[in-house]
């Protein structure tokens, strides 16, 4: 599928893509931590003289690794997000995550990058499953490491090895 759309030309007014992010999407990413995703994306591009502001809609499914299990794990997602495409640079302006700066000449606008970023900020910043879901015999091993077992439900916090220091 591609993931490009056509700006040459494009009309003033409002236009509505539709775009389909799947596994092999992610395939084109290197180190994506994203293994596959079942997710819609609206994008409403509105063109104006000078920039076109796009707005996109994206919901649906991604499977990642859990960071606790390394199982792999399910994700929904559900979210707003915008962006400015300028086609003019003003005096001191420079790119940000808001807003992309494109050459007047450019014919088209290539969306992939836009939609791995955005799909990727999206994720929490610990994937892991619900409690009770994670692979049970990685849990057993990773108790095991820190000396646990699982009869003994004693929690270790980080403050407790400060709080051998006070002493």
């Amino acid at each position: 599928m591609t993931y490009i759309i056509p700006i040459k030309g494009l009309s003033l007014g409002k236009h509505q893509y539709d775009f389909f992010v799947d596994g092999k999407f992610f395939d084109g990413f290197e180190n994506s931590c994203i293994n596959a995703a079942d997710m819609m994306v609206a994008l409403t591009l509105e063109k104006h003289t000078t920039f076109i502001d796009v707005r996109g809609r994206f919901k649906g499914k991604v499977y990642t690794e859990c960071d606790r299990c390394l199982e792999q794990m399910e994700l929904e997602l559900d979210f707003e997000t915008s962006l400015i495409v300028k086609f003019a640079r003003s005096v001191g302006e420079q790119e940000s995550e808001d807003v992309l700066i494109l050459d007047p000449a450019e014919s088209e606008l290539d969306m992939r990058q836009f939609l791995y970023d955005y799909i990727c900020l999206a994720l929490p910043l610990q994937k892991v499953h619900k409690k009770g879901e994670c692979d049970p015999e990685m849990i057993e091993k990773l108790n095991n490491l820190h000396g646990k077992s699982n009869s003994q439900q004693e929690r270790v916090t980080p403050f407790d090895k400060l709080k051998d220091l006070m002493n």
